[in-house]
C-alpha cells in the first residue's frame, strides 16, 4: 500500500511539472503593482530599486532570478532561477514578487501551498 502510494505521488509530480510550459516573459510586481514586463529571450540585467528596498534580477537562456538583494533573508535569492509558466518568486520584506507568464496570461491573484 505505502509503495502504491509512493508510485501515485511522484506520477502526479511528474505530470504537474511536464504540463508546465516554458514561458516568455518575467512580470515584476511591487506591492501588488506592475513594475515591469521583461522578455525572457533577452539577457539582461533589471534593478528594481523602490522604497522597500533593491533587488538585482538576471535573466538569461530563458530564465529569471533574483542575483542580488538587501533584504535580511535572501530567500528570494536562494530559489533560484525560474522559467516556467506561474513559477514565482517572491521577496516578501520588497513586496517583490517575479512571475513567469506568456503573452497575454495575467499573473495569479493568489496561490496557496
Amino acid at each position: 500500500m505505502a509503495v502504491a502510494l509512493l508510485v501515485l505521488g511522484f506520477a502526479t509530480l511528474a505530470f504537474l511539472r511536464s504540463s508546465q510550459k516554458d514561458g516568455a516573459f518575467a512580470r515584476v510586481t511591487v506591492d501588488g503593482e506592475v513594475y515591469g514586463t521583461y522578455s525572457l529571450a533577452e539577457d539582461r540585467t533589471v534593478d528594481v530599486v523602490t522604497s522597500y528596498g533593491h533587488n538585482v534580477l538576471c535573466i538569461e537562456g530563458g530564465k529569471v532570478w533574483v542575483s542580488e538583494a538587501d533584504c535580511p533573508n535572501h530567500d528570494c535569492v536562494e530559489k533560484g532561477a525560474i522559467a516556467k509558466t506561474g513559477q514565482i518568486i517572491l521577496c516578501l520584506p520588497h513586496k517583490l514578487s517575479v512571475t513567469v507568464v506568456n503573452e497575454g496570461e495575467e499573473a495569479p491573484d493568489a496561490i496557496s501551498y
